[in-house]
């Protein structure tokens, strides 16, 4: 017989959604989009949409590139919904269930992608340890995801799927913080070494708060 933890048996409990709450999730919502325009430009090939310094990789290696765009895509876009409550009940679960096959299906596709192509990041060993860092824990949260919800462990599944899409969000902290570098005066290479590890790591300490918080 399998074991279910004590934490998955418990009730959940459901919280009123403050205000705070709702401005942020339009905000998350707002920067996915965001995010899925920009990167929607890759689709073309066109390497005039690729930043000069990696023109050339991006140009040779088609397939992954597009592997980690479109499962980037799915999961950016498709994240903000799944964290709807009213999406996760009802007659609208099969739904969220739907929806998170694709989403973990956009993380798989994009992670194997991303992984590859952070061996061939610009800006030498920092920049690919960073990138191949990122990709190797979005993969495994996304793993943890599936796996857990596949036990039935309702409340375990949740916080990693924060986690993953935590991790999903690097693709918008990544362009944000490249522009506040821009516009501070930083030169590109500096930013990139640092922003390789700044779009991401932030985000991971958030998500854990968030978890613990509820």
């Amino acid at each position: 017989m399998r074991t279910i933890t004590t934490l998955d048996t418990q009730p959940t409990i459901t919280r009123k959604t403050s205000g705070w709450d709702k401005t942020g999730w339009a905000l998350m919502l707002l920067l996915a989009l965001f995010l899925f325009i920009i990167a929607s430009r890759y689709l073309t090939l066109n390497p005039e949409v690729y930043f000069p310094e990696q023109r050339d990789v991006y140009a040779a290696n088609p397939i992954f590139l597009l592997m980690h765009i479109i499962g980037s895509m799915l999961a950016i876009l498709i994240g903000p919904i799944q964290f709807l409550s009213r999406i996760r009940t009802g007659r609208l679960l099969n739904l969220h269930r739907w929806l998170g096959r694709v989403y973990l299906l956009g993380i798989l596709i994009g992670g194997i992608g991303g992984l590859y192509m952070a061996q061939l990041a610009y800006g030498g060993v920092i920049t690919r340890l960073g990138f191949s860092a990122l990709a190797l824990l979005w993969l495994l949260s996304g793993f943890m995801a599936y796996k857990t919800i596949r036990n039935k462990q309702i409340e375990t599944h949740r916080k990693w799927m924060t986690v993953n899409y935590a991790l999903t969000f690097a693709g918008v902290t990544l362009r944000l913080w490249q522009i506040i570098f821009g516009v501070s005066g930083l030169d590109f290479i500096t930013g990139y070494l640092i922003v390789s590890w700044l779009c991401w790591v932030p985000n991971l300490f958030v998500a854990l708060w968030a978890i613990n918080r509820k």
